[in-house]
């Protein structure tokens, strides 16, 4: 298992379409894009830059409700792809017992970053899946926000 951090969020601007991609960089360096749903790279977005609805979205009341029932978020794992489809776990604790929970790695992402937990990438993803640099037609997500 690799650290990670977001890199950033991005459009990924083709002739016909566009999408939303989060791309993670690991700690040797390879990025891993993340295609993800316009919501949650909008959700990502504004935990990058600490952008508070008036009203909790989603991930803010997942987290609220996490902490009254007195459960950390340990990690974030990205750990497997499938039929180009990444997998992730929500590591959380409670009473000194470790619970996984499966989720897609945008909302797991989402989170980390709301509470400032650690995101790993399995290695074997990144061998699969990485790249050493954004490609070009990749644009800022501000531009279209």
């Amino acid at each position: 298992m690799l650290s990670a951090e977001v890199y950033g969020v991005f459009i990924a601007k083709t002739e016909f379409s566009a999408s939303p991609v989060v791309v993670l960089r690991a700690e040797d360096g390879r990025i891993l894009p993340i295609y993800i749903g316009f919501a949650e790279a909008a959700s990502i977005y504004s935990a990058i830059n600490r952008l508070t609805p008036p009203r909790p979205m989603t991930h803010d009341l997942l987290i609220d409700i996490l902490s009254k029932l007195e459960v950390q978020v340990e990690r974030v794992v990205i750990d497997d792809l499938i039929d180009n489809t990444f997998y992730a776990r929500i590591i959380v604790k409670r009473d000194e017992r470790e619970i996984e929970i499966d989720a897609r790695p945008s909302d797991s992402i989402a989170i980390a970053l709301r509470i400032s937990c650690p995101i790993f990438i399995d290695s074997k993803i990144l061998d699969e899946a990485g790249r050493e640099d954004v490609p070009s037609y990749f644009r800022d997500f501000a531009e279209f926000a």
